[in-house]
């Protein structure tokens, strides 16, 4: 008996950190960060910093707020397949989906600020889950930047102002969920299993500043500076159970980061070649060196992960629209392009945090009745993400030589296709 109960508690307790350990995520970056945000920033491969006026400018730069001709609500839905490959084989990836929810509204004050100040909000919402990613164990291989990065919520809002005729600056922020808890297993006065669980739900706040500046009649300028945004969590499992075992069972925690989207600074110059025609050109530096330990050990005691040593990148992009009257309104062409290096070295040592350089190619089409009895705006969006293949060999001379690496020798590559459709209505 005695023997039975302290297998069932060591059990229990292996299966409770365990079942803790697959719900939470590792390290990855936010939908918005991966394929833009809105219904018109997607289709121009994720530029818009010098053009963006309405709820997606939360996000992408909200000096766009004090530009906002009128009151907007937004509501739309994306979907993306993900075909990633290592070795030839495609991972199970699950499909990306959510909802997306925004409003402007110019605010209606008089003197100095009349037509001055815009507010903004804007919600990206999964259909599956508020936010959900896997933690692997050290060392799987594991894309570690794209699988399930789209599972997490995006809530924006802020506001700008439209300081001097040429002169915008806006201020957003970007909410989101800490995870903080514990679990803490007992026994009763009969000897039975017991288990308490607390977890807290916090809010961690990102910043985000922008400035527009019309440097031309025919040329705006945009700059934004997105905070790091970082979605942690850390459960503690404790136990007591002294009554039926002769020994103390460790605390299990487990911690690490569920999103993380670094640091970025961007600028884009929008040119107006001729009436309906912008040239967009845009260049951001991401500071991917402070990408976190997707999943920290578990147990006091275990030898330290190797350093995911990322690094920081440069995001060039161009992009190109074209306005002409169309259908008793408007209708607008997109179409856009960016390089995306990847942060993460060479899969050489102990970590097996996979990422490869995307070509990004993004279309779109928008139309747009402003002036009619129910003022409608429809933009629909494509993404092509193709992934260039890239070789990961380990090191051996960094493993013991009672190790063994979890591959020798893998390729990887893939791509990811995903579309949108946004309907918004003046009021």
């Amino acid at each position: 008996m005695f023997r039975a109960r302290g297998l069932s508690a060591i059990a229990l307790a292996t299966c409770v950190g365990a079942a803790i350990a697959s719900v939470p995520a590792h390290a990855a970056a936010s939908p918005l960060e991966l394929f833009g945000f809105g219904g018109r920033s997607p289709a121009l491969a994720g530029a818009g910093v010098a053009s963006s006026e309405g709820f997606d400018a939360t996000y992408i730069n909200p000096a766009g707020l004090g530009l906002a001709k009128r009151k907007r609500a937004t509501i739309g839905a994306m979907y993306g397949d993900f075909a990633l490959t290592m070795d030839g084989a495609r991972t199970d990836t699950d499909p990306a989906s959510g909802l997306v929810i925004g409003g402007a509204v110019p605010m209606p004050l008089g003197g100095w600020a009349k037509d001055r100040i815009g507010i903004g909000f804007g919600f990206h919402i999964p259909t599956e889950a508020i936010n959900r990613a896997r933690a692997p164990f050290p060392g799987k291989p594991v894309f570690t930047l794209l699988e399930n990065r789209s599972h997490v919520i995006g809530i924006q809002f802020g506001f700008g102002v439209h300081l001097k005729p040429r002169l915008a600056v806006g201020f957003a922020v970007n909410a989101l969920a800490v995870l903080r808890g514990g679990i803490d297993v007992t026994t009763d006065g009969s000897g039975r299993f017991t288990t308490q669980s607390e977890q807290r739900l916090l809010t961690r706040f990102a910043p985000i500043l922008g400035a527009r500046w019309r440097w031309k009649d025919d040329i705006e300028i945009g700059v934004v500076a997105r905070g790091p945004s970082r979605s942690d969590y850390d459960i503690a499992v404790t136990s007591d159970l002294s009554q039926v075992l002769p020994l103390a069972l460790p605390e299990i925690r487990i911690a690490g980061a569920a999103q993380y989207d670094p640091l970025t600074v961007a600028a884009e110059a929008a040119w107006t070649a001729r009436p309906g025609l912008v040239v967009t050109g845009h260049l951001a530096w991401a500071h991917w060196s402070g990408f976190p330990l997707p999943t920290q050990n578990a147990v006091t005691g275990t030898p330290p992960q190797e350093s995911p040593a990322f690094h920081d990148t440069a995001i060039p992009r161009v992009a190109i629209e074209y306005v002409k009257p169309a259908l008793g309104g408007t209708f607008t062409a997109r179409g856009g392009y960016a390089f995306l290096w990847s942060p993460a070295p060479e899969q050489s040592g102990r970590q097996s945090l996979l990422d490869n350089h995307r070509h990004l190619v993004g279309a779109g089409l928008g139309l747009d009745w402003p002036g009619r009895l129910v003022p409608l705006h429809l933009d629909a969006w494509v993404q092509l993400h193709a992934l260039q293949p890239r070789r990961h060999e380990k090191d051996m001379g960094r493993f013991l030589p009672e190790e063994t690496p979890p591959f020798d020798v893998m390729n990887t590559g893939g791509r990811i296709v995903v579309g949108g459709l946004t309907l918004g209505v003046d009021l």
